[in-house]
């Protein structure tokens, strides 16, 4: 215990706080102990200690002061024994502990108190904060992230602009708005062009949304798909009898079928001859003949075609109708790749995330640092790589919060020519996850190492390397 007319020093960089605590320590006042404190000698004697403090680590009233704190750490009472760990380092010291006689988890500090002489007089121990605590504290913390997480996704959804499946918040797209709005409502055939996974099925069907035929039909073909032998009949319909193995009544093709609304044509440079010479037939007469039939039949429709081929070039080589190229070019929409209008992942993605949180009855959000790092991906699959990747995200995530893509095949994000990742990177993976899954658990090195069996420096050299990322 200090003696009258002891003073005892602040030691250089500490804190308002131990300034306080030593005019607590001052002859005219009792010495006073926070809720969880035990004040030492220099060589270790336990002078005196707060009952909170013994119950914490587990003695019976009393029974701990006037025993030597080397002595305790000698016997594994305390292990670590943070007095005598200051009292050999002359400095502040806070740890993280799990204690042995009572398994509770508390964060302590430290302090030594030095003399007008620079001699190291007392060494005051405090608690901080129990794993109760902390608990309060990270589920104050998840609650935080998952509200921010909230905020970012509905920032992130009222930065686009929607009609139906297309989404836009870029410039480029707003440009694409504009000329949709002003070519919906017309009679002109529209030519979709654009990278595979750009969204053309999406504009197609925001022109016929937009459009006077939206109470109509939107009948969409993908002409990649159908068989050459086939595509004919599919198109246009056939006759009963048409051919071995033909409906007995007949067939109503594709086009009939879209009548008084849209007809949708994606990778329309797949058609084959015949069939091109039926469809610019069907554009300047408006009428079609079905396969073996005899009567005209007059149609109202809007055609809307897409392609990712360079239709030009298929002219030049004369794979491609010159004449019906130009009828189906009234209007053309070039849909930019979405690298080149990063500010629609965003408000796409969120998008995403609402559908298929509904189809698989999901509840989950994006954290801020996922955005950012949707952001920054090249997206070489457009937007259909985007919606699978949320798509997945949606069924693997096993908390309420999508904060990372681990569960993302590596494969869809490695260069051309380069390995996904050599067996060392996938070793220090797996590693990674294991520490912080666990770490998460315990929260201190102590209890890692023996969680993991593995020695206390290689449990904080694993933490700083994968959780605090040094």
């Amino acid at each position: 215990m200090p003696e009258p007319g002891t003073r005892l020093s602040v030691p250089a960089g500490e804190t308002p706080e131990l300034k306080g605590l030593l005019e607590v320590l001052s002859p005219e006042n009792h010495l006073l102990l926070a809720d969880e404190m035990m004040l030492s000698s220099a060589d270790g004697t336990i002078l005196q200690v707060s009952e909170n403090y013994e119950k914490t680590f587990g003695f019976e009233s009393g029974t701990i002061v006037g025993r030597n704190a080397f002595d305790l750490e000698e016997d594994g009472t305390f292990s670590p024994c943070l007095t005598a760990m200051v009292i050999r380092g002359g400095r502040r010291i806070t740890i993280s502990q799990t204690i042995n006689r009572t398994h509770k988890y508390v964060m302590s500090v430290g302090i030594p108190l030095f003399g007008p002489d620079g001699q190291l007089q007392y060494v005051i121990c405090f608690n901080t904060v129990t794993m109760q605590q902390i608990n309060a504290i990270r589920a104050d913390y998840e609650q935080m992230q998952a509200s921010v997480a909230q905020v970012s996704s509905e920032l992130a959804a009222l930065k686009g602009r929607r009609t139906g499946d297309l989404v836009a918040s870029s410039p480029a797209m707003h440009q694409l708005f504009t000329m949709l709005e002003q070519s919906a409502k017309t009679r002109a055939n529209i030519l979709i062009t654009g990278e595979t996974g750009v969204g053309k099925t999406a504009v197609a069907r925001a022109i016929h949304a937009m459009s006077d035929r939206a109470a109509g039909p939107f009948v969409e073909v993908n002409c990649a798909v159908l068989h050459e032998s086939l595509i004919e009949s599919e198109l246009f319909g056939y006759e009963k009898g048409a051919f071995t193995g033909a409906a007995p009544g007949g067939k109503v093709g594709k086009i009939e079928l879209a009548n008084h609304g849209t007809l949708f044509l994606d990778e329309i440079g797949e058609l084959p001859p015949q069939v091109q010479s039926k469809l610019l037939q069907l554009i300047q007469e408006k009428t079609i003949e079905r396969v073996s039939g005899t009567r005209r039949i007059s149609l109202d429709l809007r055609l809307v075609v897409a392609t990712n081929r360079d239709l030009e070039e298929e002219v030049r080589r004369g794979s491609f109708r010159s004449d019906l190229y130009y009828r189906l070019n009234v209007i053309r929409i070039r849909i930019p790749p979405l690298r080149e209008r990063r500010e629609d992942i965003l408000p796409l993605a969120q998008r995403f995330l609402q559908d298929f949180c509904k189809e698989y009855g999901r509840s989950l959000a994006f954290s801020p640092r996922f955005l950012a790092w949707l952001e920054n991906q090249s997206w070489r699959g457009n937007v259909r790589e985007l919606q699978n990747l949320i798509e997945r995200l949606v069924i693997i995530t096993p908390g309420s919060i999508i904060d990372s893509a681990e569960g993302d095949d590596e494969g869809a994000r490695a260069e051309p020519g380069r390995p996904v990742a050599t067996l060392q990177e996938r070793m220090e993976a797996y590693e990674g996850q294991i520490i912080r899954e666990y770490y998460a658990q315990c929260g201190s090195s102590v209890a890692l190492a023996k969680m993991l069996g593995i020695s206390q420096p290689t449990a904080a050299r694993k933490i700083a390397k994968y959780v605090r990322g040094g």
